[in-house]
């Protein structure tokens, strides 16, 4: 289990990540086996991987022993004031976990090379397809591709908690500025393209910025992990 700190400017979030454990299946409540009683046994691996980082960060903030289910929604249910986010690829699982209070965080990892072009306009605003072919050479466009796209999983993750509000990929712009000492890590502005939020609950108007970071090779098999942060 490794703990990440770079991920997060608010030292409140808590983000831990570890290989898919095999054996976590094994830790599971009978809630939560119900929950994955038809899934692939792939898929109860990644679950349960996920479920024992999130015990693990949540005993830290005074929330031990915790059952997590998932609501009608399949998001995860988490502790009253608590706002957390998991995602898993083939090999690794990460938490993010902080108080409600500070605010609500989405992370994303990503196990492969890159995004291909031909998904491009699929998942991204011609702006953004202008910025990735002049900001990157051909050897990191792809990979590139690959932290935008994360990204906005990331920040729909984040938003979610507030709004209970789907998100199309085109409805959120994303600018990437790598850091000039490390351009394997930098920061993200994500822009909301439309107002996002139900009448009776708390939204985000057009033109809404939300921040967050990307890291790449943050962790073996981790080639790509973005994270946003939205306070409160």
């Amino acid at each position: 289990m490794l703990r990440l700190s770079q991920l997060f400017d608010h030292e409140s979030v808590i983000t831990l990540a570890a290989p898919i454990d095999e054996h976590a299946v094994a830790h599971l409540s009978a809630a939560e086996l119900a929950v994955i009683e038809r899934a692939i046994d792939k898929r109860k691996r990644e679950f349960a991987t996920g479920r024992k980082l999130a015990r693990a960060a949540l005993a830290a903030l005074d929330h031990p022993d915790v059952e997590i289910l998932n609501g009608p929604d399949r998001a995860p249910i988490w502790p009253s004031g608590i706002a957390g986010s998991i995602s898993h690829c083939d090999r690794v699982a990460v938490v993010a976990i902080t108080h409600a209070a500070h605010g609500t965080v989405g992370i994303d990892v990503e196990h492969r090379d890159e995004l291909k072009r031909e998904l491009w306009k699929t998942v991204f605003l011609p702006h953004e397809i202008e910025a990735l072919d002049a900001a990157f050479d051909s050897s990191m466009r792809g990979r590139m591709a690959l932290v935008l796209f994360s990204a906005k999983e990331a920040l729909y993750k984040a938003q979610y908690p507030r709004t209970a509000t789907f998100m199309g990929f085109h409805e959120l712009h994303v600018a990437i500025t790598p850091d000039v000492r490390d351009p394997s890590r930098g920061t993200l502005r994500c822009t909301f393209q439309n107002d996002v939020g139900a009448i009776d609950r708390e939204g985000f108007a057009r033109a809404s910025v939300a921040n967050g970071r990307f890291q790449l090779e943050a962790t073996p098999g981790a080639e790509v992990l973005t994270s946003v942060f939205i306070p409160r």
